[in-house]
């Protein structure tokens, strides 16, 4: 990925992970790989 879409992975990841009404269970890992799939679909 480059340098643009992992700080958007960082910052997504820090935003749900900050989430205070419910209990979000992600790991980074996978959020980066479900953003990838994304990009790799367009």
């Amino acid at each position: 990925m480059n340098p643009n879409s992992e700080f958007l992975v960082d910052l997504i990841f820090k935003k749900l992970k900050n989430y205070k009404s419910r209990d979000i269970f992600l790991e980074k890992e996978n959020l980066r790989r479900f953003i990838f799939s994304l990009y790799k679909e367009n």
